[in-house]
């Protein structure tokens, strides 16, 4: 298997909302689930604890488990409607202090491990550190606030690896700024 991809993706969350907002609905699992615009169900599983005893991902410093099987509807085509494919994706949630790890196993041998954390802007460095500079100059209070990160490791194979970096990097970052969104709106509403 080639070496995995590392994507980091980041929003940063308005001043209005506490980053303890934020970590109530990581917790919860489920608004994380939901803000992916591509699902069109999920049901709960069993945590399949002789998978997880050998993957070092999930450490001890976490604390609960909860497993999921989410069902999603993925564009092949973007733009046209009609050209997507039924994708069911396994995948187990562990909450931690500063958020959640995902581990989802996706269909054609995608192995995604992520990292969903609220963190002070600038605390983890960009990938070029001029974003960092140019962000504190559009809002010279940015160094201050918080944002939401994703930092995923995403192993798969050579044939769909330029596929896969593509509609990662932009379904997430569009996953993480609706759940920031939702929070602005209402909360994590029943989930609190």
């Amino acid at each position: 298997m080639p070496s995995p991809i590392t994507i980091t993706t980041r929003v940063p969350l308005p001043p209005h909302l506490a980053p303890e907002t934020v970590l109530q609905a990581l917790h919860a699992f489920e608004p994380l689930i939901t803000a992916n615009p591509y699902v069109v169900g999920y049901e709960r599983r069993a945590v399949p604890v002789s998978d997880l005893v050998g993957d070092l991902f999930f450490r001890d410093d976490g604390r609960s488990l909860r497993a999921f099987t989410v069902h999603d509807r993925v564009p092949v085509i973007p733009g046209v409607a009609w050209a997507t494919k039924a994708v069911t994706v396994p995948c187990v949630f562990q909450s931690f202090d500063r958020g959640v790890r995902c581990r989802a196993d996706a269909q054609a041998g995608v192995t995604v491990r992520s990292s969903y954390e609220v963190r002070r802007r600038g605390e983890v460095p960009h990938d070029d550190d001029a974003a960092d500079v140019a962000a504190a100059a559009v809002d010279p209070g940015a160094a201050q606030g918080f944002e939401l990160l994703e930092i995923a490791q995403i192993e798969c194979g050579t044939l769909v690896k330029a596929f896969v970096k593509r509609s990662f990097a932009s379904a997430h970052q569009e996953i993480l700024q609706r759940l920031v969104d939702q929070l602005v709106l209402g909360g994590v509403g029943r989930w609190a």
